[in-house]
């Protein structure tokens, strides 16, 4: 009798357990990585603003080539800050603002800001990055491939990274690119509380053809008061 006792109560057990692990299996729902790319595109469409930081590697060339830079960005399509460039080995930072498709930067030769085209210096313009159909965010709706990656961290934020492939041509239109018909690795690291795009990794042919370069995208201070106007000196 003891021994069916026993053996009864190890049934219980292992049933229970079994039981357990199901359960929490159960609270913790897999991401969709496709479903998680639309919402974060809601969010970020609906800030009025937000700051980047960029940096690239392997970015290396006779120029111009744009290497980095900071600013910020302010909706509809307005942004402001310093672009790091290199012209024939030159590193050098350039103030920009652009509003609204008018594009103004102030060189070190200069006093003031002139009027420019922002393809003479490496890129295109920088306040589409801000644009929700043909910014930043419409590239989360062009991932090819898209899957969940292991989960990061930024600055003591938790982030999901999500990965895929985005069209060469399209990320050329936002940023530059040497070869557009090559397709640029991405990687998405997004907030797990907020719903934010924190982070984007970006790996494609951006200056020679043939050769891999990396630009990382960091956005912050989502909806921070900035105002952006057109430079008082224009030449």
């Amino acid at each position: 009798m003891e021994g069916h006792v026993i053996a009864g109560l190890r049934r219980i057990a292992i049933i229970a357990t079994t039981s357990l692990l199901m359960l929490s299996g159960c609270g913790t729902p897999a991401i969709n990585a496709t479903d998680l790319l639309h919402r974060t595109k809601a969010v970020l469409d609906s800030t009025p603003s937000f700051h980047f930081t960029l940096t690239g590697a392997n970015v290396t060339g006779s120029g111009p080539l744009l290497t980095g830079g900071r600013g910020d960005m302010r909706r509809p399509t307005s942004m402001s800050g310093t672009l790091q460039v290199s012209i024939f080995g030159l590193a050098i930072g350039v103030p920009v603002v652009s509003v609204r498709g008018a594009f103004w930067v102030r060189l070190p030769t200069n006093s003031g800001f002139t009027a420019a085209n922002p393809a003479s210096y490496g890129f295109a313009d920088p306040a589409r990055l801000i644009d929700p159909d043909h910014g930043l965010s419409s590239l989360l709706l062009t991932c090819r491939s898209a899957q969940v990656e292991s989960d990061d961290r930024y600055n003591g934020e938790a982030l999901h990274e999500i990965g895929c492939t985005l069209p060469g041509s399209a990320v050329a239109a936002l940023l530059t690119s040497a070869d557009p018909s090559k397709d640029v690795a991405a990687t998405f690291g997004i907030d797990t509380t907020t719903g934010q795009l924190r982070r984007v990794v970006l790996s494609g042919p951006f200056v020679t053809v043939g050769t891999i370069s990396t630009y990382t995208l960091i956005l912050a201070n989502y909806g921070e008061n900035v105002a952006i106007t057109p430079p008082p000196a224009i030449g």
